[in-house]
């Protein structure tokens, strides 16, 4: 992807930088991903351990596609939205509030303790990827070839 600037490269790499962070945070620790999705009740539990790698899995394959320049910055504002999704549905069923029922340390406590500044974290992320998709199919970048 073509950048036309400093605060546009600057950009880019944040956008580029944070995907890479989710991406590794996903392989690391799919057990999150995947206590999401069996408690929001999303997918099937048979399904849950399969998703929890695909998600990362599915943003790294477009983070190297969009990197190498083979694609747009699209593919990566649609799999930041499906990964931010079961967060959000989280929220949205009240699964945030640590009602003392977890115990301290438990992976359900470490996930819910943390989910409400992940999920803002994500949605701005995903705002800044869409906002930098946007710039870029309506203001493509004019070389002197196209300016002749």
């Amino acid at each position: 992807m073509k950048t036309c600037g400093y605060i546009h490269r600057f950009i880019t790499s944040f956008i580029l930088l944070s995907a890479a962070a989710i991406v590794l945070k996903g392989f690391f620790q799919p057990e999150q991903t995947a206590l999401l999705l069996l408690d929001t009740g999303l997918v099937p539990a048979m399904y849950v351990e399969v998703l929890a790698f695909s998600l990362p899995f599915a943003l790294a394959v477009c983070l190297s596609l969009a990197f190498f320049e083979l694609t747009s910055i699209a593919p990566i504002v649609v799999c930041l939205a499906l990964y931010m999704l079961p967060s959000g549905i989280a929220l949205y069923q009240g699964l945030h509030f640590d009602c003392g029922c977890y115990l301290p340390g438990s992976l359900e406590s470490r996930v819910y303790s943390e989910l409400e500044p992940q999920f803002i974290i994500m949605l701005v992320i995903t705002a800044i990827t869409g906002g930098l998709h946007y710039f870029n199919s309506h203001r493509p970048i004019r070389t002197k070839t196209h300016l002749a």
